[in-house]
């Protein structure tokens, strides 16, 4: 098992590296200058050659992202153009409610999706895999923006029965903190756990109309058994190669739903720095979301390992 994750931590690394490059150019190659954002319309040259000096602006391409890259290694993430914070300050700041939103979102995905899928995979055209099939439909779909727009109409605006905005720490106040996430949450996992559900039932299918399945039936195992020690352990591999790819979707999900529902939040932040050309927070930002989706399908790859041996020995 050791060889097999040393080989899966080792093909990362280069995934991680043009990551960085990537972050790197995403913001040099849109048109505009930093320089004219700090310094406002009414700059002069000399003001503009000032900031470009003082941020290092002038040196080319590749002489910033080495100094970048350097400093991002030693834990150096530097300052924000715009508002002078330090990016580490920015981010210790926001990454507890981004955190809480993603880790909610991603568990009610899986508790709705999972479920859902294995009765209709294990009761093909009955009432709940047409049920089934409507909610992906819908939940597919419509994007996760314009749901929590509905979401925010209905149960905010109309009804009151929840906040529009806002958010409580849910260590302050664990009961007023989900009261708050309840459409958020619900808005971010629609789309996740609707994939999550068709995956799951067409898995579900396929293993049981397979020889395996048929011989626990035959003798005797109860229904629930055949389900759960034969069924489904038997098609967790793609269901759990899903469940990480969908964290890339709650990833980018995030970033949106925080601006439609006010909430503080490194997506709101990184929208903000987006808008304002604010290179080194835009960066760090994004090498952070890189991060966590490369190590969620570094833990899955590992998951397979455990779960299939067979894995390992391919």
């Amino acid at each position: 098992m050791a060889p097999f994750i040393l080989n899966r931590v080792a093909q990362t690394i280069p995934i991680l590296f043009l990551g960085t490059v990537i972050a790197f150019l995403v913001l040099r190659i849109i048109p505009g200058d930093p320089a004219l954002v700090i310094a406002g319309e009414e700059a002069t040259a000399e003001d503009l050659y000032a900031i470009r000096k003082e941020f290092g602006l002038h040196d080319s391409w590749p002489e910033q992202y080495i100094r970048w890259l350097g400093d991002l290694v030693t834990g150096d993430l530097g300052y924000s153009y715009v508002s002078g914070l330090s990016v580490t300050r920015l981010f210790s700041i926001n990454i507890e409610p981004t955190l809480e939103l993603g880790i909610a979102a991603y568990i009610f995905a899986i508790l709705v999706g999972i479920p859902l899928g294995i009765l209709g995979g294990v009761k093909p055209r009955s009432v709940w895999d047409w049920f089934l099939s409507g909610y992906t439909m819908v939940a597919v779909g419509v994007p996760s923006f314009v749901s929590g727009i509905i979401l925010l109409w209905i149960f905010a605006a109309e009804l009151g029965w929840f906040p529009s905005h806002g958010r409580t720490s849910f260590l302050d106040d664990p009961v007023d903190s989900l009261h708050q996430l309840a459409l958020p949450v619900i808005a971010l996992a629609m789309p996740i756990s609707a994939v999550l559900a068709r995956y799951t039932r067409t898995t579900i299918t396929d293993v049981f109309g397979q020889d395996f399945v048929r011989t626990a039936r035959s003798k005797g195992l109860g229904e629930s058994t055949v389900i759960v020690r034969h069924a489904l352990r038997n098609s967790l591999i793609p269901v759990i190669t899903i469940m990480a790819l969908q964290v890339g979707e709650l990833l980018t999900g995030v970033v949106i739903i925080e601006t439609v529902f006010t909430r503080p939040g490194l997506g709101r932040i990184l929208v903000e720095a987006i808008q304002r050309l604010d290179y080194l927070v835009v960066q760090t930002m994004l090498v952070v979301l890189v991060v966590i989706f490369v190590t969620v399908n570094l833990v899955a790859d590992i998951i397979y390992g455990l779960v299939d041996p067979r894995v390992r020995v391919r």
